[in-house]
């Protein structure tokens, strides 16, 4: 059959429009192919740890926040860890962290003089990864390796940074031989006991740091430029506490030493905090921050913490109004009382 001029326009114009519609068509489907689509990426991943050879996974979301709460030891368990969910893991850089892992030191730092290292020494890694809240860390000890005359809570965690420094809380738990402590990054952890001090002499005492000695006598200068000499407050009680800005633990201590400097300096009491090493400038903005009153001396080259065997901080001598030690703490105080009981000692 023929089709004539009419029909034949008519048929052409039924196909283009059929082509206008099935060509937007085909653009959508091709713009919903797979090919097109962009590559997503996993809003999760996996943290190892490796705890003396104990390995284990844990989910963390992209961000280094935990997924679940994580209850990770070692074998024996002489080294565990408990991390809350929710809490954010990053390494040194501010990025998400990707592995934990505890090791023996093989080399570890000198310990102070003054105190034993109980069992190993744990490098936790990777070093200055930090966690927000603080972590728990479990240390296992053997009661039947103690020193002669040393208590299961006589115990105590110490890390290092730049030195040696007590962990401001612990709890020991005879039964299970473990000592918990809180850590907000990582770096060398260790427990230790202190050594025993001799009992006071009657005789004359001698020059030295322990208890019953004679406090060594210095001069150092305030923030002001003016030098102040321990053997110009005899007749007085003073507690002397050696300290430094980036100390956590000096940073909780200090809102206790201002209040029993506020309400104790009308008994007598002299209070000197001894910055170890730091700039003027730097020791002037704490002060600021944290409001004290107290004086405060510059051991710019730390020489009278080389004196007084300071080897980690905070350490504070209570020393009596005849210049005889009566109580080295090494450590943190935990409260105002605590530290408040420690001055009975030197003030009637």
């Amino acid at each position: 059959m023929r089709l004539n001029y009419v029909q034949k326009i008519t048929m052409n114009t039924r196909l283009k429009v059929i082509l206008l519609l099935i060509l937007p068509l085909s653009l959508i489907v091709a713009g919903c192919s797979s090919s097109s689509t962009p590559a997503s990426t996993s809003s999760t991943y996996y943290l190892e740890s490796n705890l003396l050879g104990e390995k284990n996974e844990f989910l963390v979301d992209s961000q280094g926040v935990l997924l679940s709460k994580v209850e990770a030891s070692s074998a024996g368990g002489r080294i565990s860890l408990s991390i809350d969910k929710g809490t954010r893991l990053l390494n040194k850089d501010g990025e998400p962290l990707q592995t934990i892992q505890a090791v023996i030191d093989p080399s570890p730092p000198l310990p102070p003089q003054d105190v034993y290292i109980i069992g190993q020494v744990y490098n936790l890694e990777p070093e200055e990864a930090t966690f927000s809240p603080w972590l728990v860390l479990t240390l296992s000890y053997n009661s039947g390796e103690l020193p002669e005359g040393i208590g299961e809570n006589d115990l105590y965690v110490v890390a290092y940074d730049v030195g040696w420094y007590l962990l401001p809380y612990k709890n020991v738990d005879t039964k299970t031989q473990s000592i918990t402590t809180l850590v907000y990054h990582f770096t060398r952890f260790a427990i230790i006991a202190p050594k025993k001090s001799a009992p006071p002499s009657t005789t004359t005492p001698a020059q030295g740091i322990k208890v019953g000695n004679l406090a060594p006598d210095f001069q150092l200068n305030n923030l002001k430029g003016e030098p102040v000499s321990l053997s110009s407050l005899r007749g007085r009680p003073v507690l002397i506490n050696f300290w430094a800005t980036w100390c956590r633990a000096c940073r909780i201590e200090m809102p206790y030493l201002q209040q029993v400097y506020e309400e104790w300096s009308d008994k007598g009491l002299v209070l000197l905090a001894i910055n170890l090493g730091e700039s003027l400038s730097k020791v002037e903005e704490f002060v600021k921050n944290y409001n004290l009153s107290f004086p405060v001396l510059l051991d710019t080259n730390q020489a009278i913490s080389l004196r007084y065997n300071v080897r980690y901080i905070p350490t504070t001598f209570l020393i009596d109004k005849d210049g005889i030690i009566q109580e080295v703490k090494i450590g943190a105080f935990r409260s105002t009382a605590e530290l408040e009981e420690s001055l009975s000692k030197i003030i009637p």
